[in-house]
């Protein structure tokens, strides 16, 4: 779970909600990313954005990757580390993560959107460093109006049409889907974006 960007009075909202359901009920991570992250150097870094109890930064550490997972719900990144000991964690706002240009290998992030954040991402790229990125269309709000899924439903959470394209630049896209997917993670109208610093 990850994420919405939410006013700091939310923060209430979301660790009540991990203390309520807890990681075991995490869904499964989505092998898109996972796959997109399994392809990148062995040695390459990844931070995982808005990373919660570890969904996708668990199966990444465990398959041998170095991984920080930034949240800013403590309770979550205890989950996290009590889960796989190998990770590091950063109880950090990513608005406000204090991160050097050029010193980030990867950034993974899921199932969340600020679009504020997108250049201070880029500029933390090393060159040659990329950013693996899934969250939710407007159509999203299809599957949840018919019972097939569950949030986000606050539309300003939601991308547009082509948008993550262009919230990405100036990172070269090397793959871009957005549309219906349905695997192991669940069913969800996304875009995905496979991005790397030239």
């Amino acid at each position: 779970m990850s994420l919405d960007s939410a006013p700091r009075d939310d923060r209430a909202h979301w660790e009540a909600r991990y203390a309520e359901r807890g990681p075991q009920h995490d869904r499964l991570p989505s092998p898109w990313v996972i796959r997109h992250c399994l392809a990148l150097p062995p040695d390459a870094l990844i931070v995982d954005i808005a990373g919660g109890s570890g969904r996708h930064a668990i199966p990444l550490a465990q398959a041998g990757r170095a991984v920080v997972v930034v949240d800013f719900i403590a309770s979550a990144l205890e989950a996290a580390r009590r889960r796989q000991h190998t990770l590091l964690a950063v109880a950090a706002d990513v608005r406000m993560l204090p991160l050097a240009a050029g010193s980030v290998d990867a950034f993974v992030c899921v199932s969340f959107l600020d679009r504020t954040v997108f250049g201070s991402l880029a500029n933390a790229l090393r060159p040659g460093g990329w950013l693996v990125y899934e969250t939710f269309t407007h159509r999203h709000l299809e599957l949840v109006a018919a019972g097939r899924a569950h949030g986000p439903r606050n539309p300003a959470f939601l991308l547009e049409p082509g948008e993550l394209r262009a919230l990405v630049a100036p990172l070269v896209v090397r793959e871009y889907e957005e549309g219906l997917v349905d695997d192991a993670a669940g069913v969800r109208h996304v875009a995905q974006i496979a991005a790397v610093k030239v």
